[in-house]
């Protein structure tokens, strides 16, 4: 009797300390460009590149379908390091039929038949500059992507290439993303082999682009990320409280995502954040809404219901 009375008190005093979760709520909009884009890939044609093409356009629609839905005014397209900023074929636009079948119909046209002192530089330069060809617009935002095993040969400083392609779109945001050997000493794989591109990464540190390997395994992966990158979505929104995970609601437009790794959403905690892929990342001027439970809890009343 006196160790079930003696207990009695303790209960007592939990029921006085108890403790309620609170709900929480975060909402962001999706970047929205407000702008026209031009996209411009400068694809190495020397023939040191086979196996990189032929991997670029078996995996390209990791690129385009991201395009193909994000419903944003753009033109594509696509010139080669032989100096000359020729296009391969006339630009793919935001109202092409076929945006996946067409990208990957010029890349092939691309050739191993360019010079070995590959000048990525120069050709960019001519291929986006409005007063070379009707493709490039001066009040159009300017994304380019150089895809190339070996390091730029124009003879063009890097800041100078930068300088250069930003005078010709006053007021307009101008981004150089690589797919290039890795520094310092470049890299190989099974998917090919590349000399670092140090000019080229130059240009996109300069202008906050995307840096990827051109030796990756994972092709898909780094296009996908490419996509992001060129049509300016943001992927990961960091949370402003602690999750309990199991009460986590993620909703793009009202519609709710689902929690998983492919075309969903997972969570990060070493950032507390969550990071979108695939079709489920907003598209732009999408609005994003987190409803969970703190983890932390409070004491008191819950302040809302999920």
């Amino acid at each position: 009797m006196k160790r079930a009375l003696a207990i009695l008190p303790i209960l007592a005093a939990c029921s006085d300390y108890a403790v309620t979760r609170s709900t929480a709520r975060d909402g962001w909009i999706q970047t929205d460009r407000g702008a026209e884009l031009d996209i411009l890939w400068v694809i190495d044609d020397s023939a040191s590149m086979a196996e990189e093409q032929e991997t670029l356009t078996e995996r390209s629609s990791a690129f385009a379908t991201p395009l193909a839905a994000a419903e944003l005014p753009f033109r594509l397209a696509i010139t080669t390091t032989s100096g000359t900023g020729e296009l391969l074929a006339e630009p793919i636009g935001d109202q092409t039929e076929d945006i996946e079948g067409e990208f990957a119909a010029i890349l092939t046209r691309a050739g191993l038949e360019g010079a070995r002192e590959e000048a990525g530089f120069a050709s960019a330069i001519l291929a986006a500059d409005h007063r070379s060809n009707d493709y490039a617009r001066s009040d159009a935002d300017l994304e380019l992507v150089v895809y190339s095993d070996e390091d730029d040969h124009s003879g063009i400083d890097a800041s100078d290439f930068v300088s250069e392609l930003e005078s010709t779109r006053e007021g307009r945001s101008v981004v150089v993303s690589v797919v290039v050997g890795d520094l310092p000493t470049g890299c190989a794989s099974a998917a090919g082999a590349a000399d670092p591109g140090e000019a080229y990464v130059e240009a996109q540190e300069a202008t906050g682009g995307a840096r990827e390997s051109i030796c990756t395994a994972d092709t898909e992966g780094m296009l996908e990320r490419l996509a992001n990158q060129v049509l300016g979505l943001q992927t990961k929104f960091v949370l402003s409280a602690l999750p309990l995970l199991a009460t986590m609601d993620v909703r793009v437009d009202g519609v709710a995502i689902p929690r998983r790794d492919s075309d969903g959403w997972r969570y990060d905690g070493s950032d507390n954040s969550i990071i979108f892929d695939g079709w489920a990342i907003p598209r732009p001027g999408a609005a994003i809404d987190a409803f969970y439970y703190d983890y932390t809890g409070n004491r008191g009343e819950d302040t809302a219901a999920l």
